[in-house]
This record gives C-alpha cells, sequence and structure tokens, in this order.
C-alpha cells in the first residue's frame, strides 16, 4: 500500500512528465518552421467531435486527423501528424481552418525533419494551447508540492 507522500510524488512525476512533454512539442514545433518542405498528397483527413463537451459550449470539442503520403529522395514515408500545436478537443471553428483545403487526393506543403524524415508536419509551429498546457502542469505539479508538504 503506497502512502500519501509517495502518492503525492507519483502525481508531481507525472505531472512533471507531462509538462516535459508540452515542452518537447513546442521545441519540435519551433523547429519545424525551418524544415525543408516537399509536395506530399493527402489519402484522408476526418473530424472527430469528442465526446466531452463543456458546460454552456454548444459547439463542444473537435479533434482533427489526416494521413498523408510525401517522397524525401527515393524513399516514400507516410505521414499523419497535422501539426505540434494542438489540434485534438479544439473548437469548432479552429477544427475547420485545420481542414480548410485538405481533402483526399489533393496536393499539400509537407514539412520534414531533415535529421529523421519520418518526422513531418502539414502546419510547421506550434500554438499557444501548448504554452497553456506547459503552464497547467507545471503550475499544478508546484501546487501538488506546497500543498502536500
Amino acid at each position: 500500500m503506497l502512502t500519501m507522500a509517495q502518492w503525492t510524488l507519483l502525481a508531481v512525476l507525472a505531472q512533471f512528465a507531462l509538462a516535459s512533454y508540452e515542452a518537447w512539442r513546442i521545441h519540435m514545433g519551433l523547429a519545424s518552421r525551418q524544415w525543408p518542405q516537399v509536395t506530399g498528397k493527402v489519402g484522408k483527413v476526418w473530424q472527430e467531435d469528442d465526446v466531452v463537451q463543456d458546460i454552456g459550449d454548444s459547439e463542444g470539442a473537435h479533434s482533427v486527423y489526416a494521413r498523408y503520403r510525401y517522397q524525401v529522395g527515393a524513399r516514400w514515408y507516410d505521414g499523419k501528424r497535422l501539426s505540434y500545436g494542438v489540434t485534438d478537443r479544439i473548437r469548432l471553428n479552429e477544427a475547420l481552418d485545420l481542414m480548410h483545403g485538405l481533402r483526399a487526393g489533393a496536393d499539400v506543403d509537407v514539412y520534414y525533419d531533415p535529421g529523421d524524415p519520418r518526422r513531418a508536419v502539414l502546419f510547421p509551429g506550434s500554438s499557444t494551447g501548448n504554452v497553456v498546457l506547459l503552464a497547467t502542469w507545471t503550475v499544478g505539479a508546484v501546487l501538488t508540492m506546497w500543498f502536500a508538504w
């Protein structure tokens, strides 16, 4: 059986791990702005309504997904990351903006990591949502420590 101090430590470590993940996404988003670009082909793009809906928010939350194919040198790659920015649990108008111009069979600009061409995005950069999540997880960890000890 874990003690309260051990549960607190696990909670803090989990929050710092999530904050670290957001920091990595921000870093990769900034790096992706410098990546070379090739023309790819959209295979599929879709939007899903998320089950959780904010009270008083008639639009609910939406997530956008895509599959695309691109070539770097002689090798073909399949991509699915739209961006290092937040593309899930977003408002409907943000989801529609992301999907604008994306349709099956359409040509699309693909930005790939020259160090690892398997890593690619359609929209370079990160988003304000990443910074909000980073701050939320960090503040949550600090508050958990503050009130537990």
